[in-house]
């Protein structure tokens, strides 16, 4: 599957998205941050990050991280551009981030882990075994097919085999840690945009005209 910027940080229905993605609690711009506010910042800066409008593009951002939970003023503000520094900063943050080093660098752990389980798989009793030849040089008896009259252990490739297991039984909690979290680039789409954009600002509009009449 070709994966693009849209695979970035996809939000999980119903859920903070710096739960998802630990990254995202770490970094400052998110912290202290309304769980809607950073999904808004998500949509606006990677999601709809194509709509050249600043309004079609606040709006499709506000249908699917706040839905109804937003004041009318604020939805107003928001339809012209004019948001909080704190949603600047998130917005700017979101899109800083480059979706084709992360992909390489999740591939990059993905490979590493398969590494390691091949290692971890190797037979033991293979480690450090060497086969003897009668030949002087048992490079080229070994080349030219000949019979082996015995075999040795040679003790450094099984210590050098033992360090190894020992660094990666070391490393391999966290490198399970950064391959779940894949960097934030998500495997498949993960919450559905909805279809029906709500128009919120045209709604609020109808309701003041209403209003105006009794």
């Amino acid at each position: 599957m070709k994966l693009n910027e849209k695979d970035l940080f996809v939000p999980v229905v119903n859920r903070d998205l710096r739960i998802s993605y630990p990254e995202l609690a770490k970094i400052e711009e998110f912290k202290g941050m309304r769980s809607l506010d950073v999904k808004f910042c998500w949509y606006y800066a990677i999601y709809f990050a194509d709509i050249q409008d600043v309004s079609d593009r606040a709006k499709q951002a506000i249908a699917n991280s706040y839905r109804n939970e937003i004041k009318q003023d604020d939805l107003n503000r928001f339809l012209r551009g004019n948001f909080s520094d704190s949603i600047k900063s998130g917005i700017r943050k979101f899109e800083s981030f480059d979706i084709g080093s992360r992909i390489r660098a999740k591939f990059t752990a993905e490979r590493m882990l398969d590494a390691f389980e091949k290692l971890a798989r190797t037979d033991v009793d293979t480690v450090g075994v060497v086969k003897i030849y009668m030949a002087l040089d048992q490079q080229m008896a070994a080349k030219g097919g000949e019979e082996p009259i015995g075999e040795k252990r040679d003790w450094n490739q099984v210590n050098a085999y033992v360090n190894s297991m020992v660094k990666i039984n070391e490393s391999l909690p966290g490198l399970v840690n950064v391959v779940e979290q894949g960097f934030g680039v998500a495997a498949k789409r993960q919450e559905t945009v909805t279809g029906n954009i709500r128009d919120d600002h045209q709604r609020i509009k109808e309701e003041q005209h209403s209003m105006k009449k009794r």
